[in-house]
């Protein structure tokens, strides 16, 4: 599942790279010890993960999962990796998926499931399998100059967020946190990282994009009335420094 245009995964590529913790991802390298592990990407898009882990686990055997077989061409195109088709909201797809893998990934994605998911999810991962998850949005977002209607926005944002979006009622900036708690429970060793996007004068694409992005799905709230929507959002893209959090967790298998 990405459910994301190509475009947009381009657009906001430069960003996710410089927030990614490296340092889980080191830690992570180390574990594998440079073993051609089975490795699953959940949600893979064109291959976005890969390539960030490629150069410190070049040896993972990769299977990219997603939803979208064009993104799917894209990422074999860009990776070389194996890669494979499929609906995560099956009941029985991801222990199918999960099966003998040592290494799990998905990056901005576990916002996107719900709790009964992530616990399935957690429930499915074999007992010597990593984890990293990268790029959860966190909920916290600082726009310069910021409008008088952002924290009214910002919360409309968020009850946006909650929605289905194809795996249950989605937790959003919660998301991180419940997955963290779940994979304690279940034995795991975890570690969190902040991974924000810190954007300026050189992303203002990427400002404008988010800036429509968000006040599309405001307006689908209901929210805000219609003038003051839209001076939120010329407040947004107008945005001189950006700042979008995110977090980064490493989950390493009991024992």
């Amino acid at each position: 599942m990405s459910g994301f245009a190509l475009d947009w995964l381009d657009l906001r590529a430069p960003a996710d790279r410089a927030a990614r913790s490296m340092a889980l991802a080191r830690r992570l390298a180390a574990w594998t010890g440079g073993a051609p592990l089975a490795a699953v990407d959940l949600g893979a898009g064109a291959g976005a993960t890969v390539q960030a882990l490629a150069p410190l686990a070049p040896r993972l055997r990769w299977l990219l999962v997603d939803a979208d077989a064009g993104l799917l061409a894209e990422a074999r195109r860009r990776t070389g990796a194996r890669t494979a088709r499929a609906d995560l909201s099956a009941p029985d797809e991801v222990e199918r998926l999960l099966a003998g893998a040592r290494v799990v990934a998905a990056s901005a994605f576990f916002d996107l499931c719900s709790e009964a998911w992530i616990a399935r999810f957690v429930r499915a991962l074999p007992r010597d399998a990593a984890v990293l998850a990268a790029l959860t949005y966190d909920g916290r977002e600082r726009w310069s100059p910021a409008d008088p209607a952002e924290p009214a926005a910002l919360a409309a944002f968020h009850a946006h967020q909650r929605r289905d979006k194809g795996l249950g009622p989605a937790l959003g900036p919660d998301a991180a946190p419940t997955l963290a708690r779940m994979l304690r429970a279940a034995g795991w060793s975890v570690s969190a990282a902040p991974s924000p996007w810190r954007l300026g004068a050189g992303d203002a694409a990427l400002i404008a994009a988010l800036a429509e992005g968000a006040a599309a799905a405001v307006g689908e709230t209901g929210a805000l009335t219609a003038p003051t929507l839209e001076r939120w959002r010329l407040a947004r893209r107008a945005a001189r420094q950006v700042e979008i959090g995110h977090v980064d967790i490493l989950a390493l298998p009991p024992g």
